[in-house]
């Protein structure tokens, strides 16, 4: 029952991150970006694949992150300068995303990591959190990060840029 709680806070905080993304993009710029729908897949196989070849956690992240942020431009580039429609240029990304994500994952729709280290279970880690508060360092670690950019978020829309 413990981890069930677990896990359902830590899917609960990864989410919400990404609802401010989704909140930023709808309300604040006015442009329903549909390609979230592949983006965020997208975040997950660019890392799945680096972390099953070995590469480091981190670096995955890193390569993830960039990833999602080409998929941002290119929904941009279609609808800014071949004068698509927001929604439409969301769509047009989100399909083509689809078979991108498959296709780095190798065709595979399911790729198991659990034996593979993760940016909360690596060494460094495990070697900041206490014996006790093991079960719970993914949670408080992405709490933190949660925090952060909420306040950063919020520190960057009091500026009128």
């Amino acid at each position: 029952m413990e981890q069930l709680i677990i896990g359902v806070f830590e899917q609960g905080f990864i989410y919400a991150i990404m609802a401010l993304g989704v909140y930023i993009t709808y309300k604040i710029l006015d442009f329903p970006d549909l390609s979230v729908d592949s983006t965020f897949p997208l975040g997950a196989a660019v890392p799945t694949v680096m972390l099953s070849s070995g590469k480091d956690p981190l670096l995955a992240l890193i390569a993830a992150t960039a990833a999602g942020a080409i998929a941002g431009m290119v929904t941009g580039i279609i609808h800014v300068k071949f004068k698509v429609r927001d929604l439409l240029s969301g769509i047009i990304v989100m399909t083509g995303l689809y078979t991108l994500n498959l296709r780095i994952v190798g065709g595979s729709a399911n790729v198991p990591l659990f034996n593979y280290k993760s940016v909360f279970d690596n060494d460094f880690i495990n070697g900041i959190f206490p014996e006790a508060l093991a079960p719970y360092k993914t949670v408080i670690i992405i709490f933190i990060i949660m925090i952060i950019a909420k306040i950063l978020l919020d520190l960057y829309l009091k500026t009128k840029s």
